[in-house]
């Protein structure tokens, strides 16, 4: 039988192994919606899986934090992860006061801070190796921390904007926790993680799919174009505040004017935790899948633009230093 190589394919699109399961789930849930409700292992995977395949999830995630990481790649993850956080706090503040957990134009607080507390880091690495050094790849270590829910539930936890519970905070971090020890003392459980996670992230993100309509997402089209457009944006605001914190200055900072494709997943783990959250999910996770592409379009011109006016100040010397490799695994989204 002739390979067809579907997964290549699918690496081929962006946020392709997020996008296109999700998709393919929420046409068959509009069409067939009795199809993945026979019961048995095909439901409990396909349709009401992803709490299995987000613990999965983090648990991968925590096995790419490199603790032996120090010096000027801590630094910089650090200052990355904080930024994520700060910003992320403010949108609620700004939101809940003025909005609520409704948000506006369509774009609920929920996938706002969802979209703000994430970036992609396979776009940031790959941006590294143009624009950056090894510290900027090895940021990733730290900075990878945001990747999941765990920072758009802390943020929202403790603006008391959702009601998360110790419990479903630490449910997060077990798994996270596991996984950075035991991929730090084994290489190998590392590599596994590594070469897992595609698998992961497509099951999950079609049992997420599987609970959503057509309808919602051509309801979320023109607000997800909206979010897209903000998270763009403050890749402008990252870049200079960043730099207030490094002697060498860098354009990555413009990189984390970003939204991942796993943001999209985001919503209905969040709502998992406070279930009044839920009738926001199926509207963010169109909205966030939508900000991803629009992000990872934009990202890119806009790093290079401020890497160039950096070079006509004489503020970074070029050729930049493309031996990145094995400094950081590059993490899938």
């Amino acid at each position: 039988m002739k390979n067809i190589n579907i997964l290549d394919k699918m690496n081929k699109v962006p946020g392709g192994l997020i996008i296109i399961p999700l998709i393919a789930a929420i046409l068959i849930n509009t069409f067939f919606p009795s199809l993945l409700q026979i019961g048995g292992p095909t439901t409990a995977l396909f349709k009401s899986g992803s709490s299995a395949m987000m613990g999965i999830f983090l648990l991968i995630c925590g096995s790419s934090i490199n603790i032996r990481q120090a010096g000027l790649p801590l630094y910089k993850g650090t200052i990355l992860l904080l930024l994520k956080f700060v910003a992320g706090a403010l949108v609620v503040w700004m939101m809940g006061s003025m909005f609520g957990p409704m948000g506006f134009f369509g774009i609920s607080t929920l996938a706002f801070v969802a979209c703000i507390t994430s970036s992609n880091s396979s776009l940031y690495i790959a941006l590294c190796s143009n624009y950056g050094d090894a510290s900027d790849a090895g940021a990733i270590s730290v900075f990878c921390v945001k990747d999941g829910p765990f920072v758009t539930m802390v943020v929202l936890g403790v603006s008391g904007l959702a009601n998360i519970p110790f419990a479903a905070l630490l449910s997060m971090i077990i798994p996270l926790l596991i996984g950075m020890m035991w991929g730090n003392l084994d290489q190998k459980f590392k590599q596994l993680c590594a070469a897992a996670q595609p698998l992961v992230i497509i099951i999950m993100s079609f049992a997420i799919g599987a609970n959503s309509s057509m309808n919602t997402v051509f309801t979320a089209g023109l607000s997800g174009i909206l979010l897209g457009v903000i998270s763009a944006a403050t890749g402008i605001l990252f870049y200079f505040l960043y730099n207030l914190f490094l002697k060498k200055k860098t354009a990555l900072g413009a990189a984390l004017g970003t939204t991942a494709a796993s943001s999209a997943l985001t919503p209905a783990m969040v709502a998992q935790a406070d279930p009044t959250l839920q009738v926001f999910v199926d509207s963010a996770t169109a909205q966030l899948a939508t900000a991803s592409i629009i992000t990872m379009l934009t990202a890119p011109v806009l790093v290079a633009w401020f890497d160039k006016r950096l070079q006509a100040k004489g503020l970074r010397q070029v050729p930049a230093d493309a031996a990145l490799s094995a400094t950081a695994a590059e993490k899938p989204e």
